[in-house]
């Protein structure tokens, strides 16, 4: 129907996505990324940039609590 495919920023749905991130908040086994966990309309592109930066970070928290050891190169 005529339901949109990306988030709208109105009183609405800003209420919706406070209670999202409330619940997300409670949860520390998942990493919410994206559309919904940030609740933006994203381009492909910044998707992918968005998701690769999430992993950073939370990889970063594992390494410093010595749950993995990350090397590059």
């Amino acid at each position: 129907g005529d339901e949109p495919y990306y988030p709208i920023n109105d009183a609405k749905n800003n209420a919706m996505f406070a209670k999202y991130q409330e619940e997300a908040a409670k949860n520390d086994k998942v990493i919410f990324c994206g559309r919904l966990a940030d609740y933006k309309y994203y381009d492909m592109h910044v998707v992918i940039e968005r998701a690769l930066e999430v992993v950073e970070k939370e990889f970063s928290k594992w390494q410093k609590k010595k749950l993995i050891s990350l090397s590059y190169g």
